[in-house]
């Protein structure tokens, strides 16, 4: 029984890593997306930085910052 149950979670799990290694490798954008929050311009635009920002922001009293220091 737990040979088998860990035989069906190894086959999905192969599907799910083959699936999202295809969808990134036939992507339009050709990369990886950007993983850094400094970096990422959609959480600039909602207002999330990074944790190094956010406390100089905290630190400062400020509501905005120039960037990431990251």
């Amino acid at each position: 029984m737990f040979f088998k149950l860990l035989l069906i979670t190894i086959v999905i799990m192969a599907i799910v890593f083959l699936g999202l290694g295809v969808q990134t490798f036939f992507s339009k954008k050709k990369k990886f997306p950007e993983t850094k929050v400094g970096h990422n311009k959609q959480m600039r635009k909602n207002k999330i930085y990074c944790y190094k920002t956010q406390q100089k922001m905290i630190d400062k009293g400020l509501d905005k910052s120039g960037g990431c220091s990251c």
